[in-house]
């Protein structure tokens, strides 16, 4: 009997793998598994036995050992991720894309997951598509020079990382399929990345992994994250009422509510911030980045955005930081960044022809 078997065994009793057995246990599966049947029995094991934080930090041990560090040359940066769980049910605009764009430069540079859309009206790679930039296809080369131009790459690691292959497949062939059974790399998937990062911000909808996620993220070794949920369910911090943010700064915990009022912006419905449709969406992401839009769906994203420039050490306060991005679209910092983003990385017509449409009228 493998190695691996016995682990996969110990699994299905009930019984927790420690930091290294997780580890050892997926590196196995996800070399080996081209299938996906072993992938789905641990993913079974897993969520039924209910999985430990040393299972979890196992599991990003894996996935970084078979990826290895994207040579990014980022010596003397402090990367950042702002990214969502998704499936929150709120309709809402690519909040955390947004963010990105205003709040990543070079010496912070923001590596943003982009996906396509699971449950929502569009995802971070439905609106960068519609704008000029297919996430997915961006390659390591592009993402570097990104970084060191603009501050800000979007990407997807299952796709730019090969030796994730067999874990792509397992997800294709459960969405095909229609299994439905939930496993722990919807949760991990929007988690991981190959990049070792200084500062993390994450969006949950689910209230019960504040205190899981925080003590990931202190296993990982961010110097700064927080995690945050909306009263509304949302998964980002909400502008139509308090929004509960928890985390750390280097040895400092915290655990506080955030209300709009106190980062200086008005509450405002849910009805307020949610896209009509995917055209809509793409008018009101690039209204944003214009600086056209100042409504309810602007103050959502800079809302986030004070959060984002506060964790990562360049804003005193959240409301500093809100003040901070509102400067940065007015100037047309934000616009700027997406134009170069997308020469970059992407086809500038398609962002030409995006502007045409959803910015002449």
């Amino acid at each position: 009997m493998t190695p691996e078997t016995l682990l996969l065994r110990k699994l299905m009793t009930r019984q927790d793998l420690t930091r290294t057995e997780s580890a050892a246990l997926l590196e196995a599966l996800l070399r080996q598994d081209t299938e996906g049947w072993r992938l789905l029995a641990y993913s079974v094991a897993s969520q039924t036995k209910g999985e430990t934080i040393d299972e979890l930090l196992g599991m990003w041990d894996a996935m970084f050992t078979l990826t290895g560090e994207y040579p990014l040359g980022l010596e003397g940066r402090r990367p950042m991720e702002v990214s969502s769980a998704g499936g929150s049910g709120v309709r809402k605009i690519n909040v955390s894309t947004l963010m990105a764009l205003i709040v990543g430069e070079p010496a912070v540079p923001i590596l943003k997951h982009s996906f396509w859309k699971v449950t929502g009206i569009a995802g971070s790679a439905d609106v960068l598509a519609a704008v000029g930039i297919l996430a997915p296809a961006v390659t390591l080369d592009q993402i570097q020079r990104a970084v060191e131009q603009v501050g800000v790459a979007f990407y997807s690691p299952l796709f730019v990382s090969p030796e994730l292959g067999n874990l792509v497949n397992f997800g294709r062939t459960l969405a095909v399929k229609e299994v439905g059974v939930s496993t722990p790399f919807h949760l991990m998937a929007p988690l991981f990345t190959p990049v070792r990062m200084t500062y993390r911000m994450f969006g949950l909808n689910n209230p019960r992994q504040f205190e899981m996620l925080t003590e990931l993220f202190r296993g990982i070794g961010y110097d700064n994250a927080l995690v945050v949920q909306g009263s509304d369910g949302l998964d980002e911090a909400t502008i139509a009422g308090p929004s509960r943010v928890r985390g750390f700064r280097g040895s400092q915990s915290f655990d506080f509510t955030l209300e709009p009022e106190a980062a200086g912006l008005a509450t405002a419905p849910v009805a307020s911030i949610a896209p009509v449709d995917a055209d809509s969406n793409t008018r009101d992401f690039l209204r944003i980045v214009h600086g056209l839009e100042t409504g309810p769906k602007r103050d959502l994203v800079v809302l986030n955005c004070g959060l984002a420039l506060w964790i990562s050490d360049r804003a005193e306060s959240v409301a500093d930081g809100v003040q901070t991005a509102l400067g940065r679209i007015a100037s047309g910092e934000a616009r700027e960044k997406l134009a170069k983003l997308v020469e970059l990385t992407g086809d500038p017509e398609v962002l030409h022809q995006a502007e045409q449409e959803h910015l002449s009228s």
